[in-house]
């Protein structure tokens, strides 16, 4: 006794219907199209653009020496500047930040950027390249070799 074309449908859902309701799942690679912003850096973060920064910070690069900044270039998240009162305290070290003429980071004169402090590279981000320099008068997390 042959099936019929609707006897073979019907058998066809009774069959995935018993696979939905078994447990069964899919394994495999499959793009749920599920969007995952990136961490966002705090003050004084390495970042790559602006958009690695936390609402209010924007990535600045900062390159030593001035004279040969090609070689240690990196950027972090900071705020522009007038003083020391300006700048915020490191999440990371817990030391206040200083306010420094960009010329020395290898920027344009008319610009003063929050840089963060240091006592010794421990305080910096040696994995990302910063650590501790003297430079216009305080210890700061700088790009290094």
């Amino acid at each position: 006794m042959g099936l019929t074309v609707n006897s073979r449908f019907t058998m066809l859902g009774i069959a995935l219907c018993a696979s939905f309701l078994s447990g069964c799942i899919f394994v495999g690679e499959y793009d749920d199209h599920y969007y995952e912003p990136p961490l966002q850096s705090p003050i004084y973060g390495v970042c790559y653009e602006d958009i690695d920064c936390l609402g209010g910070l924007y990535c600045e690069e900062l390159a030593l020496p001035v004279d040969h900044y090609t070689d240690f270039v990196n950027a972090i998240c900071t705020v522009d500047c007038y003083d020391d009162l300006d700048c915020p305290f490191s999440e990371f070290n817990g030391l206040p930040g200083a306010c420094v003429d960009h010329a020395f980071l290898g920027g344009p004169i008319t610009s003063r950027v929050c840089v963060e402090r240091c006592e010794f590279d421990g305080d910096c981000d040696v994995a990302a390249g910063f650590g501790c320099e003297f430079i216009a008068g305080d210890r700061l997390c700088v790009p290094i070799r």
